[in-house]
């Protein structure tokens, strides 16, 4: 995949975040005072952008995943882990944001390129946004070769406690790896976490057609899986009947 979509992407996605403060407090379906400082970085590329915004569900989907997700890893915090990893984190300010991480002392790693952290790096810098030392970004070239032990050593080297447990998010990645990425994706959170290792990730409906999503995670160290389509999380956010094709977008927490 190309640089130039995978940061179009991820400037549409501070985008629909930016927009929610822009709605009443009630409606709101979480807070990310930072996304607005990201959607301005992106204004070089607002043609690319406004595409996306512009595809149907694109909207109320990244909504509706990014509720979920937080609220996947506030479970996690509750159950007693404090390490958050987030895999291909573009413009992700749940570091930052989220007061239960602060709250828990969790430590959250960052993984992307260096290019990418670079770029969300500076547009927190410019706008006086100091860093928190819990917040620690690692720069990782996803086409390593040797991904699994050269990321497992990136992990170490920043503080994270092989085998202890962690909260992997995985979000709006796996649409743009193929299969080989994913597998070996999965079985290194599993084996890199350890027990009670949770890692909740988005997904198409024919993703991994034809088993289920629990039977696929599980050939690669999880023990449990639980999988909603956007018109069940349309459902339980939303008022009203969800979109139409809402249940192509999936998201799932799987637990090791």
């Amino acid at each position: 995949m190309s640089s130039r979509t995978v940061a179009d992407t991820a400037f549409s996605i501070a985008a629909v975040r930016a927009a929610e403060a822009g709605r009443p407090p009630a409606e709101r379906l979480f807070e990310d005072p930072f996304a607005p400082l990201f959607a301005a970085v992106g204004a070089h590329a607002a043609e690319s952008t406004q595409r996306y915004l512009d595809l149907p569900f694109f909207y109320d989907g990244v909504r509706l995943r990014t509720r979920y997700i937080d609220d996947a890893v506030r479970a996690g915090l509750a159950s007693g882990l404090d390490q958050v990893v987030l895999l291909g984190a573009g413009f992700d300010a749940r570091g930052l944001r989220m007061p239960e991480i602060a709250a828990r002392d969790a430590i959250v790693y960052e993984i992307d390129t260096e290019e990418q952290l670079a770029r969300k790096r500076k547009a927190l810098e410019d706008a006086g946004v100091e860093i928190p030392a819990r917040v620690r970004f690692v720069p990782f070239d996803f086409d390593r070769d040797d991904f699994e032990s050269a990321l497992g050593a990136e992990l170490g080297a920043s503080g994270f406690r092989r085998g202890e447990g962690a909260i992997f998010v995985w979000e709006g990645v796996i649409g743009y790896i193929g299969n080989d990425a994913i597998d070996r994706s999965l079985r290194f959170m599993a084996s890199t976490g350890g027990p009670r290792t949770r890692v909740v990730f988005t997904f198409s409906e024919h993703t991994f057609a034809p088993a289920t999503p629990a039977e696929h995670t599980r050939r690669l160290g999880f023990t449990s899986c639980e999988e909603l389509g956007g018109d069940e999380l349309w459902r339980r956010y939303l008022a009203g009947d969800p979109y139409e094709h809402a249940f192509v977008m999936k998201v799932a927490t799987a637990i090791v």
